[in-house]
């Protein structure tokens, strides 16, 4: 689908109806579903679930400015800082950013689920601005208090602001607007009364370090079955492998190391499970001629040996 007739789609919901409404669209790159939860004017959260590892965007084409708020529930999503740095959310983060400088989403793990609450300033009118006071909340105190020098805020999520989104997580299934409301201008009050995100040390990446990082990620993963030494990924790519291996954890959340062998063990399980191949067939796909030692990592990662979890599955 085109960019412009899927921002026409977005701006369409943000002036939509006082109900629920979804948005589905396939892009090259992945799929993604974002479910809108109208809060008040000018206000909305929205469920965005991604498959895929990069979703296009252009925030120079929607008709309205938005200062999000953004709580990862699973996966994990780049953002851009000025001066082309980037850095990444996951599970335990939260971002407040005012604008975003992107021209896509990133989405390192091929998948993504998370919580945004959006708040479009143009769209809220005094009588909204009352009905929030009422609550003790002041959306310009709220985006004052994080966003008073910078246009992107990445934090460590205090417990207390988890448990919070966990439980507006859990109340999106049975569609409950009232409900879901109340839970939101809970997490707008818990958010400017006490310290709940505190500050995270981001080691920020510029945009081309973060390609190489998925540069290497495309030589690894290509073919698991070799296993390619990250000092002859480094020289080919003219970097050091200390650098490398700091770019990639930065990217995916783990060392090169331990991503590879969560990427052999899944898609062995996979094989294991919905094949009929020998377990020394798997072992040699993902780079083991030894099956013993392949059968005492695959234990180490699910607590299986492969013969059992293929009876178990």
């Amino acid at each position: 689908m085109e960019q412009s007739k899927y921002v026409k789609k977005v701006n369409a919901l943000l002036n939509g109806k006082n109900e629920i409404q979804m948005l589905e669209e396939q892009f090259s790159t992945g799929s993604m579903r974002i479910t809108v939860f109208p809060i008040t004017t000018g206000i909305f959260l929205s469920l965005n679930e991604v498959v895929g590892t990069s979703i296009p965007f252009d925030e120079n084409l929607y008709k309205y400015e938005m200062t999000t708020i953004n709580q990862c529930i699973s996966g994990r999503c780049e953002f851009k800082h000025p001066e082309e740095a980037v850095s990444y959310i996951s599970p335990q983060l939260t971002c407040i950013a005012r604008k975003r400088r992107m021209d896509s989403f990133h989405y390192p793990l091929g998948n993504y689920t998370g919580l945004e609450i959006s708040i479009v300033e143009a769209l809220l009118d005094e009588n909204t601005k009352k009905n929030l006071d009422q609550f003790s909340i002041d959306i310009d105190h709220l985006l004052g208090k994080y966003l008073n020098d910078t246009e992107t805020y990445i934090g460590r999520t205090d417990n207390k602001l988890q448990v919070r989104f966990k439980e507006l997580y859990q109340l999106l299934d049975k569609k409950n607007l009232g409900r879901i409301r109340l839970k939101v201008l809970e997490i707008f009050e818990l958010l400017i009364s006490e310290d709940v995100i505190y500050p995270f040390e981001s080691h920020y990446l510029t945009s081309g370090q973060a390609a190489l990082a998925r540069r290497t990620h495309d030589i690894l993963t290509s073919d698991l079955s070799k296993h390619i030494p990250a000092k002859d990924i480094a020289a080919d790519l003219g970097v050091s492998e200390t650098s490398l291996k700091n770019y990639f954890k930065e990217v995916y959340g783990l060392c090169l190391s331990d991503y590879m062998k969560e990427k052999r063990m899944k898609y062995a399980a996979d094989k294991l499970q919905n094949t009929s191949l020998s377990i020394l067939d798997i072992a040699n796909s993902v780079g083991y001629t030894n099956q013993g030692r392949f059968a005492k990592v695959f234990y180490d990662y699910y607590k299986l040996r492969p013969l059992e979890y293929r009876r178990n599955k």
